[in-house]
């Protein structure tokens, strides 16, 4: 700016002005076709003294738009992105966040030269918005970049971790007829004790059993030799057959080897590796308070359900999954692996777009960040999506002038198909139904005349292989798209 001389003004007040740039065609001595080239503001003022004049580096504040938004606001501006508390900081806002979700989308955003906020895909379009000859390009202008081998990444390896615990039930038949009608008499006669169907339920609790079925051989309904039947016949049993769980629980330990990559860049340059990584716990009551818990309610010492019970099954050991919090579930786990996913095949495609096309033309402002442009001049054809450009004018020259550069992904060639592994977490570790590797209890009843009339039942205890940490290896792979552009050069 050259202000008028003897003008007194405040170059501070100058900081955070609106500022607009138009172009327009003056020949008839009114503007005419007005063209904006940017909208922002001044950032930093620069007065020079000898020359009289105020150079303005302006900005248009896209990052400061941003952070003032709400979340929903960011989110609304980049649709079609993956966002995991699991992957990124939760606590993070504005810019921050807007990173965060641009990381899984083959996108960019930024301001139009009106200062709206604009995603633009990375793929170009087929017909191209702009198309520019030898007649349009300056006389060496043109520059090509190709990326290096260091810059490139055709295959991520993720590291997930997913830990969380599994409620399980082992299942047992028990059974004991110590006295039947072929040697009643003689049992009656040699004065032993008949067995209290309340003894019998007592002692599967206390050897820690649930009772989830039992049946009592009843006493006979008539006299046999000198015993005749009485009123409390009913409290005791000449046997029983019953059904008893188990309740226990058991940590499961995922881990996850995800491999995304580029096949037919890997062809064509040998593989250059990132990595990625994650980790998540389920948040659930100790194992032991579900166990306890189970127990007293399923006994009915306690009137609180417990939140997860695996349902029994005679002979087998069964397993259910657990309620564990929103933050940490199994949904939280697969939304966070995907994210994983979508950041890799980002990092893929950004990597192989370091290739660069660069020219020189007479300043046109229809040349913008989300326009796909075509050069096709002796000895170069390309097309790619627009990367970045500069408008340089002159007052004192005439001179007006735009350079661009196209971002350029190739790298198999043209036309070659990369195909997209449709991006989904792999199955977790399945629920497991498993014979029991001992399937009986003993009972020991003392009823004879002169021994303590106890019942003793015993239960095989809980196999190390059902109770210990599952570890479980789960290897997945997927394929990253990539949209190669026109790249043809002849020397």
């Amino acid at each position: 700016m050259l202000p008028t001389l003897g003008t007194a003004f405040s170059v501070f007040d100058w900081v955070g002005r609106s500022v607009l740039i138009e172009i327009a065609d003056m020949s008839s001595g009114s503007p005419a076709s007005v063209k904006r080239l940017f909208t922002g503001i001044i950032d930093t003022p620069t007065l020079d003294l000898q020359s009289h004049t105020i150079a303005l580096r302006c900005t248009d504040n896209l990052q400061q738009v941003i952070e003032s938004m709400t979340l929903a606001a960011i989110e609304a501006e980049i649709p079609g992105s993956r966002y995991s508390p699991v992957v990124f900081d939760r606590a993070a806002r504005g810019w921050s966040r807007s990173q965060d979700l641009l990381s899984t989308l083959p996108a960019s955003l930024d301001m139009t030269p009106y200062a709206v906020l604009r995603l633009t895909d990375w793929a170009p379009l087929l017909v191209p918005d702009i198309v520019f000859d030898a007649s349009h390009i300056l006389d060496g202008s043109t520059s090509v970049t190709i990326a290096g081998a260091s810059q490139l990444t055709n295959q991520v390896d993720i590291d997930f971790g997913y830990r969380y615990p599994r409620v399980k039930c082992d299942m047992y038949t028990v059974s004991e007829q110590y006295v039947d009608d072929t040697n009643f008499s003689v049992f009656v006669d040699d004065g032993n004790w008949f067995l209290q169907r309340a003894a019998v339920e007592a002692a599967i609790r206390s050897a820690g059993g649930t009772i989830e079925s039992i049946a009592f051989t009843p006493l006979p309904n008539a006299a046999i030799g000198q015993w005749v039947p009485g009123p409390y016949d009913v409290e005791l049993c000449m046997g029983f057959t019953a059904g008893v769980s188990f309740d226990f629980g058991q940590q499961v330990e995922e881990t996850h080897t995800i491999t995304v990559s580029a096949p037919n860049s890997i062809t064509a340059v040998g593989t250059h590796r990132d990595r990625l990584s994650g980790a998540l716990e389920g948040v659930y009551p100790s194992i032991t308070a579900a166990e306890s818990s189970a127990l007293l309610w399923k006994n009915d010492y306690s009137g609180v359900p417990p939140q997860d019970v695996a349902l029994p099954i005679l002979g087998k050991t069964t397993s259910a999954e657990v309620s564990l919090t929103p933050e940490t579930s199994r949904a939280a786990a697969d939304e966070a692996i995907e994210t994983l996913i979508e950041i890799a095949k980002v990092k893929i495609w950004a990597s192989h777009r370091y290739n660069e096309v660069a020219a020189s033309v007479p300043l046109n402002p229809s040349i913008d960040l989300d326009q796909t442009i075509e050069i096709d001049i002796p000895g170069l054809h390309a097309r790619g999506k627009c990367r970045s450009l500069q408008h340089r004018m002159s007052p004192s020259t005439g001179e007006a002038v735009t350079d661009f550069a196209l971002a350029i992904c190739s790298v198999a060639g043209t036309g070659v198909t990369h195909a997209d592994t449709p991006t989904a977490a792999p199955a977790g570790a399945p629920l497991t139904e498993t014979d029991l590797l001992v399937d009986f209890a003993t009972v020991d009843f003392n009823f004879g005349a002169t021994e303590d009339h106890v019942i003793t039942i015993t239960f095989p205890g809980v196999e190390a292989l059902e109770r210990d940490l599952s570890e479980v290896p789960i290897t997945a792979n997927f394929s990253a798209p990539l949209v190669e552009d026109i790249f043809e050069v002849v020397l």
